[in-house]
C-alpha cells in the first residue's frame, strides 16, 4: 500500500479535506505538491530553503518544529505528515501533534526501522524511509542490470 493510498483514506472523510507537511527536506515540497490538488495543504519546514519549493498554493510557515507555536499553523489539520531527517525530532513532533492539537491521523516517516515500535504508539502510521528507498533503488538496479547470460558449461 502507497503512502498515497493510506493518506486517502482519511482525507476523503471530511468535507474540506486538511493535510500537514511537517518537514525538513524536500520530501515534503514533493508530497505537499502530490496532494495540493485533493487537501487543503499547509507545510510547516525549518528551512527557508524547503519553503520556497512549496508549491504557490500550499501555505508555508517557517520556524521551529519543535515549538508549539510553529505548529499551531496546522492545529486544524485533518490528517499529518511528519518527515524529517532525525527520528527523535519525528517522535517528538508526532507527541505535540497528537496531545497538544489533537491531530486524530498522523503519518510518519522514520529512518530506523529499529525504531518502528516506539513510534508506532504515537503514530497513526509508521513508513520506513529506508525500506522505500530500497525498493525503489532495487527496481532501478533490476532495469540497469543485464539479464543474466547462459552457462557455457
Amino acid at each position: 500500500m502507497t503512502l498515497r493510498t493510506r493518506l486517502k483514506e482519511p482525507l476523503a472523510g471530511s468535507p474540506a479535506p486538511s493535510l500537514l507537511v511537517v518537514t525538513d527536506s524536500y520530501v515534503g515540497t514533493t508530497l505537499a505538491a502530490d496532494y495540493e490538488s485533493v487537501a487543503d495543504v499547509g507545510l510547516v519546514t525549518d528551512s527557508e530553503r524547503v519553503a520556497k519549493r512549496a508549491p504557490d498554493g500550499v501555505r508555508t510557515d517557517v520556524g521551529d518544529l519543535t515549538a508549539p507555536e510553529t505548529l499551531a499553523a496546522g492545529s486544524e489539520a485533518t490528517v499529518a505528515v511528519v518527515a524529517v531527517g532525525r527520528d527523535r525530532r519525528a517522535l517528538l513532533v508526532t507527541q505535540l501533534l497528537r496531545t497538544q492539537f489533537d491531530i486524530g491521523s498522523v503519518v510518519v516517516l522514520l529512518n530506523d526501522p529499529d525504531r518502528h515500535d516506539v513510534v508506532d504508539d504515537v503514530a497513526t502510521h509508521v513508513v520506513c524511509g529506508s525500506s522505500c528507498l530500497s525498493g525503489e533503488l532495487g527496481a532501478a538496479l533490476e532495469q540497469t542490470l543485464p539479464e543474466p547470460s547462459e552457462s557455457h558449461s
